[in-house]
């Protein structure tokens, strides 16, 4: 079959614009790990505290003796890429270990983000002819580090505590996975283990789902597990679904009501709900409603 070869040619350009496109708008999807090359290899870097006190720390690889010098740069999306280190000659082959200063206020607002960090470094290095080249690679610093960091620094964590009803609720639970995320709050005067109301942030990341589908998968399941719950669809608009539940009690659990918000948000499917371990009068109940709508703000 006669293919045009004004059509191939414009497909083509169209082809290379695209890659371009992407390429520009996504640079992260094509960075990769570089760690080793003849110069130099990366090892490990992290991050390390002490009271009042932050450093990065790297271990590496000196391979070619006319290695001169070494630099780390963080490489940041929308803003220039942040000098972090800069380490001259004399590199003897060998083991290297670099300890740098970090500020703390420079840092303050990803140590206070809830969840894991993820961060390119990127390791430039020049010989003593004036050659350069680059190594780079991701770290990631978990929520369980974060934490030793926040104390060492007494830098409180974001959203670790809320003012909602005139009242301070705090974090007692926090989970972040690749399918899902939640944040749980109680009253400061409650725990975890023994608590009668309950803050909730449910995030489903998910694409593909809508709000009334996740609602749908939620209505099912909670009547299979309680077949007495009074279910009630309150309102429907504008994507935010708004609903209720309550029980008299159902297997070994005491009289329970929610009051509950989803729609789609940032990172996915946001469940917002307050749960009670009692009945919620119809007072409450709207006030509980437009109080959820309140509470994502809450965490900026």
């Amino acid at each position: 079959m006669d293919f045009p070869i004004g059509k191939a040619y414009s497909k083509l350009i169209i082809s290379i614009f695209c890659i371009f496109l992407f390429t520009f708008c996504f640079p992260d999807m094509g960075r990769k790990k570089k760690t080793e090359n003849d110069w130099f290899k990366i090892e490990k870097v992290f991050y390390k505290t002490e009271p009042r006190k932050i450093e990065m720390v790297l271990k590496g690889a000196v391979k070619n003796p006319s290695l001169a010098s070494l630099q780390g740069f963080e490489l940041r999306e929308n803003s220039s890429n942040i000098l972090l280190f800069q380490q001259e000659g004399p590199l003897p082959v060998g083991s290297l270990l670099v300890k740098f200063k970090v500020e703390v206020p420079e840092n303050k607002e990803w140590i206070r983000k809830i969840g894991t960090t993820h961060k390119w470094i990127q390791i430039a290095l020049k010989n003593d002819n004036g050659q350069l080249t680059h190594l780079q690679t991701e770290i990631s610093i978990h929520e369980s580090d974060k934490r030793q960091f926040r104390k060492d620094l007494s830098i409180d964590a974001e959203g670790e505590s809320i003012r909602l009803d005139g009242r301070e609720w705090r974090l007692v639970s926090d989970v972040d996975r690749m399918d899902q995320a939640l944040l749980q709050y109680v009253p400061k005067s409650e725990s975890l283990l023994f608590w009668n109301e309950m803050l909730s942030i449910h995030v489903y990341k998910v694409r593909a789902s809508s709000p009334s589908e996740i609602y749908s998968l939620l209505e099912s399941g909670k009547k299979k597990e309680c077949p007495n719950v009074l279910w009630s669809l309150e309102s429907e608009r504008s994507g935010k679904i708004s609903y209720f539940w309550e029980h008299s009690g159902c297997g070994k659990q005491s009289p329970s009501s929610q009051v509950s918000k989803l729609y789609r948000g940032e990172f996915g499917i946001y469940n917002i709900r307050y749960d009670r371990r009692s009945k919620i009068g119809l007072d409450d109940k709207k006030r509980w409603s437009d109080l959820l709508d309140l509470l994502p703000s809450k965490l900026d």
